[in-house]
């Protein structure tokens, strides 16, 4: 179908084009809202700045589509194939991209608020700068597997209170994401590039987060029960009020971390290194530091009932009003 048969039929009322051949298509600037075009080869089509507001594309192909500055808010996108296409400054508010297959894709600076990214593929996608708030990457057991964003670039990206519960974010680039209130729950972590992120107050139950680097990384409130941090990096990280009962923390690097009121009870540290970590009133009931390095920490005030320290290194350690392992008030 040639360009201008579509554009006058689209002008008179029509918007069903289903099934049709529109491979590398230009429809750059021009206001599609509504259109149908379900099970479309688009693959190579220009979209720049044109309007899909409503659009339907489930089941299209747009491989390696132009759709930069795009607004496709509320656009049905269900099982698309948008491998390799990019979506710079695309709009995507509240669209519905389930199953959608983003490998490769660039979504440098979207628009992802409210978006349905349940069982959609991003892996080695550029989401650097991309705004997710709200966006639902969930998993849910026996119906949606969790998104597969292994390797995606999420630097400075925006995922306040996203959910991204099951989520395989391995290996990815979120430097610098802000993260709060997200629903990592069961999420897959493992050596992501976590510096300097927020995860202020969001959920990592459950949550793999081994050999990761989350160097300065602001956990504040965290919800971090049974989360694995083993030989992770969290070396002047913010872990101030967090919860990480039964968390694991084997070989972990703390150095300098900030751990003030947070309640590690049942917390495996053994090997952690914590030299100058901030340990004020933290709660260590029946915690594992076997060969932990506690030099230089300021335990001020915190519970070490039950913890096992017998093989702790605590040269140089602040203990003044310390709950020592055996139940006694460390003086001085």
């Amino acid at each position: 179908m040639e360009l201008s048969d579509l554009l006058l039929r689209y002008e008179a009322g029509e918007t069903n084009f289903r099934g049709e051949s529109l491979a590398g298509t230009d429809f750059s600037g021009t206001d599609l809202i509504g259109v149908d075009f379900q099970e479309c080869d688009l693959s190579g089509a220009l979209f720049v700045f044109s309007y899909l507001n409503r659009a339907n594309f489930s089941h299209a192909n747009l491989t390696k589509a132009r759709l930069c500055g795009a607004n496709l808010s509320q656009a049905d996108l269900l099982h698309t194939n948008l491998q390799d296409a990019d979506l710079h400054g695309a709009v995507l508010y509240g669209a519905d991209l389930r199953y959608a297959n983003l490998s490769l894709a660039n979504l440098l600076d979207a628009n992802l608020i409210s978006t349905d990214l349940r069982e959609v593929k991003l892996a080695g996608a550029n989401l650097q700068g991309a705004c997710l708030r709200g966006a639902n990457l969930r998993f849910e057991r026996r119906v949606y597997e969790g998104a597969d964003l292994r390797g995606a670039n999420l630097r400075n990206a925006d995922l306040r209170g996203a959910n991204l519960s099951g989520a395989d974010l391995s290996k990815a680039d979120l430097r610098g994401a802000n993260l709060q209130e997200a629903n990592l729950h069961e999420a897959n972590l493992n050596s992501a590039n976590l510096l300097g992120a927020s995860f202020r107050g969001a959920f990592l139950t459950d949550a793999r987060l081994e050999s990761a680097d989350l160097t300065s990384a602001d956990l504040f409130d965290g919800k971090l029960q049974r989360a694995d941090f083993s030989e992770a990096n969290l070396t002047q990280a913010n872990l101030s009020i967090a919860n990480l009962t039964d968390a694991k923390l084997s070989r972990a690097i703390l150095v300098r971390a900030k751990l003030k009121q947070a309640r590690l009870n049942r917390a495996d540290l053994s090997r952690a290194d914590l030299r100058w970590a901030e340990l004020e009133e933290a709660m260590l009931v029946e915690a594992y530091l076997g060969r932990a390095d506690l030099r230089f920490a300021n335990l001020t005030n915190a519970n070490l009932v039950n913890a096992e320290t017998s093989s702790a290194n605590l040269s140089g350690a602040t203990l003044s009003g310390t709950t020592m392992a055996d139940g006694s008030i460390h003086e001085g």
